[in-house]
């Protein structure tokens, strides 16, 4: 009985987070945060949660959602500022000097970097209606080249080459006890080289609309600079910089987020960017929920012995070799693609307890690529779907998982191979 309870608990949490339904006349939608309240309701009515767990779940997560929550801050001070703006004027200002080719490697470039520094989900908000309204102006009449450039968008963001590039790995690398340096030591060149061979394949797979594609050399009107912008990049910088000199000194990266967000914050207020409420509005409460939320729904597939039957299956590939983290990455992505990388990601990391180290890594690299092959796979898809739908662009699920698989396969095979060897 417990164990269907957890199942279809589990089932339904992530249905109604990732197809957002509104309920009869009230019109209210089901949001991410809302259907994991759900679920984390009905499994402590049902006792397959116990009231404890709920305190457990935030002093495992409480670091990881304090520097998600100032992520979130820093960032709504830099677009409020117009810098994603300016940045996007100057990508078409170069792009209409140039070849389709390069103005495509272009995006794919920025795609790449920005979730660097803030992180996916924040990409891709920002990311793909400028991406979408520029490949507009530049090729108008040319759908194809639209849809190149949201791939780009969407696949550009692979493997997290810092924790603070997705969410889960902030959590699962907290639990786990792996630092910020010794995960981006190996996380990095895999991160690199595996945005290579996605840019490669997507240039291979497009290359027949970037060839016929040109755009008007007409000039570009570059928006004036706001006061504040070259302070809060520099305070951006800054503060990337800080994470590795602060873990290496025994501090801990939320000292380092926090930090940022109060100094973004004081920036904004001096400048005159925009009213604190209108900053803190940039803050997801509903996804730092969620997050919270989700943990305690997968924490219940624990208590039912999901995680040991996992962890059973991953005991098939003995010790920490390449076999294992083949096995451990590649149930990771198939897990993530069918039940959303974020539960999965939580019961990776309860498989593996007592196992960190690589296998955790690989359950990290699964999970971060294995959403490209169905689009329940992440909020982040979810949300690049509704934000090419509200735009007008229709990507067809046949179309989504045929170019996902199409750079997942290559992708997935060489950041795992580098992932045993590193």
């Amino acid at each position: 009985m417990d164990q269907a309870v957890a199942y279809s608990t589990l089932a339904v949490t992530v249905t109604l987070a990732l197809s957002r339904p509104r309920i009869g006349r009230l019109n209210l939608r089901f949001t991410p945060g809302l259907a994991a309240l759900l679920g984390v309701t009905v499994l402590l009515l049902m006792g397959v949660l116990a009231p404890p767990e709920l305190l457990t779940s935030l002093r495992i997560q409480w670091r990881p959602l304090l520097s998600l929550t100032s992520l979130m801050v820093i960032t709504g001070v830099v677009h409020e500022v117009g810098a994603f703006e300016r940045l996007a004027a100057h990508v078409e200002a170069h792009a209409r000097r140039t070849s389709a080719a390069r103005a495509f490697s272009l995006v794919f470039l920025v795609a790449a970097l920005t979730p660097v520094l803030l992180n996916n989900d924040a990409a891709v908000l920002l990311l793909t209606p400028l991406v979408v309204a520029l490949a507009r102006r530049l090729y108008p009449g040319r759908s194809g080249m639209v849809e190149a450039f949201a791939f780009a968008v969407f696949l550009a963001p692979g493997v997290a080459p810092l924790v603070i590039s997705n969410p889960m790995n902030m959590i699962v690398a907290e639990y786990g006890g792996i630092g910020f340096n010794a995960y981006a030591a190996i996380m990095a060149p895999i991160s690199v080289a595996g945005a290579l061979v996605t840019w490669l394949v997507l240039r291979w797979r497009f290359r027949a609309d970037l060839a016929a594609a040109h755009a008007d050399a007409r000039p570009v009107v570059i928006p004036p600079r706001h006061v504040a912008e070259r302070p809060a990049l520099l305070l951006l910088a800054v503060v990337f910089l800080a994470y590795p000199i602060t873990v290496a000194l025994g501090g801990q990266i939320w000292m380092v987020t926090v930090a940022g967000a109060l100094a973004a914050l004081l920036l904004a207020r001096g400048c005159a960017v925009a009213p604190t409420r209108r900053l803190l509005g940039h803050v997801s409460l509903d996804i730092l929920v969620f997050l919270w939320g989700v943990f305690l729904v997968v924490a219940a597939l624990r208590n039912v012995g999901v995680a040991d039957r996992l962890s059973d299956l991953y005991r098939l590939a003995p010790g920490g070799g390449a076999l294992k983290v083949g096995l451990v990455g590649t149930g990771a992505a198939l897990g993530s693609a069918l039940v959303d990388n974020h539960p999965m990601a939580i019961l990776n990391m309860l498989a593996l307890d007592g196992h960190h180290g690589r296998a955790l890594l690989a359950a990290l690299v699964g999970g971060d690529i294995g959403p490209r092959i169905l689009p329940i796979g992440s909020l982040a898809g979810l949300l690049w779907l509704t934000l090419l739908g509200r735009a007008g662009v229709r990507i067809s699920l046949r179309r989504f998982v045929s170019i996902g698989t199409l750079t997942l396969l290559p992708t997935l095979a060489l950041s795992l191979l580098m992932l045993a060897l590193l």
